[in-house]
């Protein structure tokens, strides 16, 4: 160590032994005598005892010297191990000045040796913060004398690399027990730190990965369990004994349960009857042995005893060591598809019980051509190769009996009976469909069956385009010879019925005739009865007898009768034969007028008439104004003679239910009066038809007849409701609108 000889006995806490510090005195006795033999004696035997005494000393010395000796070579060992020590070795006084140190503190501190250090103190080497952090430590220490161990000491090299050490530091004391300074070792724990810190950062990476992966799983968890619980399929989990630990909605609502909670720890046998219940148990004993159970139709009833059918898998739930315990399932709703295919099962059954029964003969397959078949079709009838099997053979043979030889198919027999004639046509109608790619065509041919009777055939063929030259076609083929002789037969009916068509104008154009005669040459006999009857009345009323004047009296009343009677049925035939061309008609107005013409009738039965809201139409302003006064009239004529008359005119516009798109005016004339039997509601609206006699209630019975004529010729209609003694309604229908030519038409009708 480089340190003076007097600074080593302090450091190492010797106690040097010299002359001066012998046990006795150095100058022998003081109580000697010093003459005479005494002194003689005493010389003598001093110089003996001296002689001895400097033997000791020089023995002493000896042995002194070897341990300085000894002593230099373990401080040159000691200083050799502390220098070859990786550890920070050092030695301050009470100053904190460095006393010695290791060579690897003073390349830690950035000195060249050891010597550059001895005097110096930390501010010489570290930043001023640091170095009074070291100062006030060592103070402390040799202040107290506690020990410092172990601290974690943060140092910045001169290079600018900062370093750690773990820092022990004792005080030093002399043989007083004095604190004269310190020492201290300091080991480098930087790659410890390092590592430290490295793992310090790694666990705190991994902790933060770990709340990262945390909070993924937990939203991951969120997001599966929201997929879980809004699925449509029923998804549940079980564990080994069988007992819910997991159920969705739509598990919950199979089982009938309004929370998780009322099925978390359940067994099917707490939801379902036991045998179902054992069902599934079985297969969930399977699953939990390790044999998955996939796409399991499975049922139950639900709360309306309705069957309800799942397709199930069931997979074992492993926990972390491979151990399974308990199963995972899965079970989608097919009550839909089992009804679809019930439904469909017995669709087919019904199809194929209708291709068994059909009267038609249905045909199913493809046609293929050449690929430059359009440029040859024209020259080529048979250019297309049919593969058109017969689909329903059984009823084929019953709609067109065949002999069908061995090695030939029916289509193929059948082709061969069809009449040549009409080959052309249908090759014609064929070849134009294919052209033009048509999706449909139809075709009527003839044909002869085994017995040689000769059949009337219409085929109806769909196309689908495969390819330019490849079609899939489906044919009904239906027997139309009884259609046939029906045309013939109708033709034959119309060539009857432009003949009757033919009378009928000219009965027509007589009936007109006659209407005429009636109203002219028919007039005027009547007209000169009456008025001969009333001159001779006048002339002989004094004259003739009571007999007499009675007979006179029925004879005018018949003749007026007749002439009331002839007047009605021109009306009647005027309805059609002078019809004036449909208007606008405003049936208010109408029905105003018509209460005005009847004023002198209403006061005199102290009647009342009501008329609500009535629509614009088109029609003939004089037949309306007809049709209302008959029934107006009608209601005031067959009134209770204990109450009053009241009639009630009302309108509605409804749809029209026999034409959608259209309205017509619903109209009805409501009274109080007398009412009829709904049995008789036919027979009013026909010509000369009464329920009560002439002397109850006057009339011709010719109203209702003329009302029901100008509703059917305006395309309407009259009925009627009532009750006896509960008054009528009477109810015409008439369209709002009605095409320029609609009252010739229906005229003509």
């Amino acid at each position: 160590m480089n340190t003076t000889d007097d600074q080593t006995p302090e450091v190492i806490g010797l106690n040097p032994v010299g002359p001066n510090h012998s046990d006795g005195s150095a100058n022998g006795n003081s109580n000697g005598e010093s003459n005479g033999k005494p002194a003689e004696a005493d010389r003598t035997h001093s110089r003996d005892g001296l002689e001895q005494r400097i033997g000791e000393l020089e023995r002493q010395v000896a042995e002194l010297s070897a341990q300085n000796a000894e002593l230099t070579d373990a401080r040159r060992q000691l200083q050799a191990l502390l220098d070859n020590l990786p550890d920070l070795f050092y030695f301050k006084d009470t100053q904190s000045r460095f006393l010695n140190v290791n060579q690897a503190l003073a390349r830690r501190l950035g000195a060249a040796k050891p010597e550059d250090v001895i005097g110096k103190t930390d501010f010489d080497f570290h930043v001023p913060e640091r170095a009074t952090e070291y100062q006030a430590d060592e103070q402390r220490i040799m202040k107290t004398g506690e020990v410092l161990i172990n601290k974690m000491e943060k140092q910045i090299l001169p290079n600018g690399e900062i370093a750690w050490t773990a820092t022990t530091k004792v005080p030093l004391r002399d043989k007083e027990g004095k604190i004269v300074g310190l020492a201290g070792i300091s080991r480098d724990i930087t790659a410890q730190k390092q590592a430290e810190e490295t793992l310090r950062e790694s666990h705190v990476q991994l902790e933060q990965r770990v709340a990262e992966r945390t909070a993924e799983l937990s939203k991951e968890r969120v997001l599966l369990r929201a997929l879980i619980d809004n699925l449509p399929d029923a998804i549940y989990a079980k564990d080994a004994a069988g007992r819910k630990i997991l159920a969705n909605p739509a598990d919950l609502k199979n089982l009938r349960c309004s929370c998780e909670a009322e099925a978390v720890g359940k067994t099917d046998f707490d939801f379902f009857p036991r045998d179902i219940a054992e069902k599934f148990w079985d297969d969930d004993l399977k699953v939990i042995a390790g044999r998955p159970v996939i796409n399991r139709e499975e049922y139950f009833f639900d709360a309306e005893r309705q069957k309800r059918w799942l397709l199930t898998s069931k997979l074992p739930l492993p926990d972390q060591d491979g151990k399974i315990i308990g199963l995972i399932g899965i079970g989608r709703d097919i009550t839909l598809q089992k009804q679809a295919e019930d439904a469909l099962r017995q669709s087919e059954e019904r199809l194929r019980e209708v291709l068994r029964s059909t009267r038609c003969i249905l045909n199913s397959g493809d046609v293929s051509a050449p690929e430059d078949w359009r440029a040859r079709v024209m020259n080529e009838p048979r250019i297309f190769v049919w593969d058109f099997p017969v689909l329903n053979l059984e009823a084929a043979q019953e709609v067109f009996p065949l002999e069908v030889p061995p090695g030939k198919s029916y289509q193929e027999s059948w082709a061969e009976a069809r009449n040549p004639e009409d080959f052309a046509h249908m090759h014609e109608v064929t070849r134009d469909a294919f052209l033009n790619d048509k999706t449909f065509y139809r075709n009527v041919f003839r044909c002869t069956d085994k017995h040689g009777v000769e059949h009337w055939m219409q085929e109806f063929i769909t196309i689908h385009k495969l390819a330019e030259n490849r079609w899939h076609v489906f044919g009904i083929n239906t027997d139309i010879t009884d259609l046939k002789k029906s045309e013939n037969a109708l033709r034959s009916s119309e060539m009857k019925l432009r003949q009757f068509t033919v009378q009928l104008e000219r009965s027509n154009r007589e009936l007109q005739d006659f209407a005429y005669v009636a109203s002219h040459d028919l007039q005027e006999p009547l007209r000169k009865i009456v008025v001969f009857g009333e001159r001779l009345k006048e002339k002989n009323a004094e004259t003739f007898g009571a007999e007499s004047l009675d007979y006179l009296d029925r004879m005018q009343k018949a003749a007026a009768r007749m002439q009331t009677l002839i007047n009605d049925l021109l009306s009647f035939s005027r309805v059609t034969t002078k019809a004036q061309p449909f208007t606008k008609v405003n049936l208010a107005e109408v029905a105003a007028g018509v209460v005005d013409d009847l004023e002198g009738r209403i006061e005199l039965v102290k009647g009342r008439v009501e008329v609500g809201a009535l629509p614009v139409i088109d029609g003939e302003p004089l037949q309306m104004r007809q049709l209302l006064q008959n029934l107006i009239g009608n209601a005031l004529k067959f009134r209770r003679p204990e109450e009053p008359p009241v009639v009630k005119v009302d309108a509605q516009v409804i749809p029209d239910p026999a034409a959608p798109g259209k309205q017509v005016c619903r109209m009805t004339v409501s009274d109080n009066c007398i009412g009829f039997d709904e049995k008789y509601v036919d027979r009013i609206f026909n010509v000369f038809q009464r329920l009560h006699t002439r002397n109850e209630y006057e009339g011709t019975g010719m109203g209702l007849a003329i009302v029901r004529k100008i509703a059917l010729y305006h395309g309407g209609d009259v009925t009627a409701k009532s009750k006896p003694g509960e008054g009528s309604t009477f109810i015409v229908t008439l369209p709002m609108t009605h095409l320029p030519t609609a009252s010739i038409a229906f005229g003509n009708r």
